[in-house]
């Protein structure tokens, strides 16, 4: 609007019909800037065959949609700690080419995740996760990598915290979770056979 009032969409545009606006910009697929690879696709310009299928000998939690979609994959768990790696692509990248934040906040989450896991009885699982805060200490470059470790396990919820490193070996983010658990009865296990033989008698 102009400030006379008029609508500037009102009035003659050059090189176009009156009140005719030119076509507008969807941000979210526009190129990127020279230099920088578009999600999707390798420096060549042929497209990335994205997430490698789950290893069969692979860490069960490996096949969760969303690890499987980022590339996260378990290195190891046990003991109340967890390893987990995300490899370098550009579908997790951010517009400057480091590690996008909610890359590396999926990454700290199954962290820590996996190593109260490794924590619980078989029976047990995690129901969900209640928070989780994230502090980012410097841009997250090529391959990173995620040790979680347990601070407490209580009767209904657990706390971890975990610190990620990035390809140069930089501390690059630090962690802290809480976690709702569901702990099940384990099965019973059948009685014991009667060892007297009053029961094997008849009445």
């Amino acid at each position: 609007m102009t400030a006379s009032g008029v609508p500037q969409g009102d009035g003659p545009r050059p090189g176009g019909a009156p009140g005719t606006a030119k076509p507008a910009v969807d941000r979210h697929h526009a190129a990127p800037p020279a230099g920088q690879v578009a999600p999707g696709q390798t420096a060549g310009g042929e497209t990335s065959p994205g997430p490698a299928a789950p290893d069969p000998g692979g860490h069960p939690d490996d096949a969760i949609p969303f690890r499987r979609h980022v590339g996260i994959r378990v290195v190891e768990a046990g003991g109340g700690r967890a390893v987990l790696v995300l490899p370098a692509r550009p579908e997790v990248g951010n517009r400057f080419g480091n590690v996008h934040g909610g890359a590396l906040a999926t990454l700290v989450d199954g962290a820590m995740s996996n190593a109260i896991l490794s924590r619980l009885p078989a029976h047990d699982r995690i129901g969900g996760t209640v928070e989780l805060s994230i502090r980012f200490l410097e841009p997250a470059t090529g391959d990173v990598r995620a040790e979680g470790r347990v601070l407490r396990v209580g009767g209904r919820i657990a706390f971890a915290q975990a610190d990620v490193w990035d390809e140069r070996g930089r501390m690059v983010a630090t962690a802290q979770g809480s976690y709702v658990l569901h702990r099940q009865r384990p099965p019973e296990e059948p009685a014991p056979p009667d060892s007297s033989g009053r029961g094997s008698q008849p009445g």
